[in-house]
């Protein structure tokens, strides 16, 4: 876990989602269940909440990703949820749960129960997979926030929310078409506004002397080295490859279009700064 602090405390309208996040915790730590913060939540918490970064899409849930051994402790942790009167059970949807403030849940379980393809089939039947690749390394790279009412949570990192969204995008943007990748666009967008414009002008400052010098790319390069500070190789080809496929020249895909359907050269040229950035090696 990184030693990354959002100090959030202040902020009084995230009063409910503290108590959320403080109840599933209540129930899973006794579990040995840990606990991930996820999803647009989390791009909330990091974008809006602790730099004002204005979002285009509200949430209205709370994403986790819980670390388990096996089906039974999963089940165990949802039913305790909805036994403690909480939380009810969404009909027909076994991974999601809504609170008795209002807030939806959504229970995403990965670990030891993953296939080696790092999937989960949802028992008793399995018809239902999911891809949870990426979230064993999300919750190695996590940052922490501490929310209102003393409640400290683990968070997804800003890069590793940037590849969870694109190993997202090509796992659903035919039927969910735009939503991961206007998410990765704000990312770009505003990665060097996070509390990284100073490394710019310290360690990556013979970047504003190449020709061609872009400020938004340069901030997608620079989330390119730190996504590859925190995947292994395997990792890192499997969302490398995924992006070098919708950037090709002969041949471009879909994912720049949904990023940005107004320029969508700009959303691939930034891409390719942030697939440039991945496959950076070296120091500046």
């Amino acid at each position: 876990m990184s030693n990354t602090l959002l100090a959030l405390s202040h902020k009084a309208e995230l009063g409910l989602h503290a108590r959320v996040v403080a109840d599933v915790q209540a129930m899973a730590a006794p579990l040995g269940i840990a606990l991930l913060i996820t999803g647009a939540f989390a791009r909330d918490l990091h974008l809006h909440y602790a730099w004002g970064v204005p979002v285009q899409r509200q949430t209205t849930d709370v994403d986790f990703a819980l670390a388990v051994n096996d089906w039974a402790t999963f089940e165990r942790l949802r039913n305790q949820l909805v036994h403690s009167g909480r939380f009810e059970q969404a009909q027909g949807l076994p991974h999601r749960l809504r609170h008795g403030g209002g807030l939806p849940i959504d229970l995403v379980p990965f670990g030891a129960i993953e296939t080696g393809q790092r999937q989960i089939a949802w028992p008793p039947a399995g018809d239902v997979v999911m891809d949870v690749f990426g979230f064993r390394e999300a919750l190695a790279a996590a940052a922490n926030v501490a929310l209102p009412q003393g409640v400290q949570a683990a968070v997804v990192s800003l890069p590793a929310l940037a590849w969870l969204k694109i190993v997202c995008w090509q796992d659903r943007h035919h039927r969910s078409p735009g939503k991961d990748a206007q998410d990765l666009q704000q990312i770009l967008n505003h990665y060097l506004d996070t509390g990284h414009e100073a490394r710019l002008w310290g360690e990556c400052l013979p970047w504003t002397q190449e020709d061609g010098f872009d400020y938004l790319l340069a901030g997608a390069r620079m989330l390119g080295r730190d996504i590859a500070k925190q995947l292994d190789t395997k990792a890192l080809e499997r969302v490398s490859a995924i992006i070098a496929q919708q950037v090709r020249t002969e041949q471009p895909g879909i994912l720049p279009g949904q990023m940005n359907p107004r320029s969508p050269e700009q959303a691939a040229m930034q891409l390719q700064a942030l697939l440039r950035g991945m496959n950076e090696t070296s120091a500046p």
